[in-house]
């Protein structure tokens, strides 16, 4: 089951809105989408995410004997993003 709710934040945040990005219900939230004035939507997920992602396709690897050499370099790829998200120099 997927809960989702929506509300809407202003700028500049004024106290009521920090109040909504600090509910308990944002902690357990995988992911934001945000709508810009002009339309377009942009769409935020949480590291944690990324995590999980780079768990499966390492047990799916795995699982079918793909080399360990082809599995590093397949997860270099995930753990490139998550440093690039969390603002991390990839080198």
């Amino acid at each position: 089951m997927i809960d989702e709710f929506e509300f809407t934040l202003h700028s500049p945040l004024t106290k009521e809105d920090y109040e909504k990005l600090s509910d308990a219900e944002l902690e357990n939230t995988m992911s934001v989408t945000f709508q810009t004035p002009q339309g377009r939507q942009v769409k935020y997920i949480k590291c944690e995410v990324l995590d999980k992602i780079r768990a499966e396709i390492d047990q799916y690897l795995f699982q079918n004997e793909f080399g360990s050499e082809y599995r590093k370099e397949v997860l270099q790829i995930i753990d490139k993003h998550k440093e690039l998200s969390e603002g991390s120099d990839p080198g």
